[in-house]
């Protein structure tokens, strides 16, 4: 495999989808906990279901609300078995103040999973799921106090 292909086109990050149970909930949980703003809300009828976009932060998450949605269990094993199964596994954000934004989650009553460990190559993380138990990973490069 070659190094750097060129593939003919221009591509950026546009959104990142994550499907919910409730859309006004999620709304209001990513609004309480990161910060992120309701831009739009409309229907997608190709795919019976509602969407909201939230942004912040350079950030742009689109909230999909099927119309029949349901949960597939191994998709929300605990770590570290919430790798095995095929497919998307977190959200990853860096933060500058790991310790802060843990506090908040805290204060807030998120589910985290792990609290401020250290993961061996200089940074630190703190794990937490959202309202509707999606795994995200919060970290800040530089913070571990062994390197």
């Amino acid at each position: 495999m070659s190094s750097n292909p060129d593939p003919g086109f221009t591509v950026s990050l546009h959104n990142i989808t994550i499907t919910v149970s409730d859309l006004d909930s999620a709304v209001q949980w990513w609004n309480q906990v990161f910060g992120l703003r309701e831009t739009a809300r409309s229907r997608f009828d190709a795919i019976n279901a509602d969407v909201a976009y939230v942004e912040g932060h350079d950030l742009r998450l689109e909230l999909l609300q099927p119309a029949n949605g349901y949960r597939v269990p191994d998709m929300f094993l605990q770590p570290p078995e919430h790798v095995r199964p095929i497919g998307n596994k977190a959200l990853v954000f860096r933060v500058d103040d790991l310790a802060r934004a843990t506090d908040r989650f805290r204060d807030l009553g998120v589910s985290i999973v792990w609290d401020q460990v250290d993961l061996g190559d200089g940074s630190v993380s703190t794990a937490i799921r959202d309202n509707d138990g999606n795994f995200i990973n919060v970290f800040q490069s530089g913070a571990s106090p062994v390197g």
